[in-house]
């Protein structure tokens, strides 16, 4: 129970601190010193709030996983599409 409170917390911890960065370099002195670096921050802030598309390699990385869902659960998905 201790280890899974600690690990959320170092979970939420994290995303924080992205989350942050990723603000401030959009807004922050960064956006003024390294223009670059800004578009990349706000990149990935579209990209977290998912406004962007998802990169191309990402996508053909979950094409290629195969469906391993049972028949029945693919039929019914087919069903539902009649």
């Amino acid at each position: 129970m201790t280890m899974a409170v600690i690990f959320i917390a170092i979970v939420l911890v994290l995303a924080l601190v992205i989350i942050a960065i990723v603000a401030v370099g959009m807004n922050g002195p960064v956006a003024d010193d390294a223009p670059e670096i800004a578009n990349v921050l706000a990149s990935t802030a579209r990209h977290l709030n998912g406004d962007a598309e998802p990169p191309q390699g990402l996508v053909n990385f979950f094409e290629e996983i195969p469906d391993l869902r049972p028949r029945s659960a693919t039929s019914a998905v087919e069903a539902s599409k009649h």
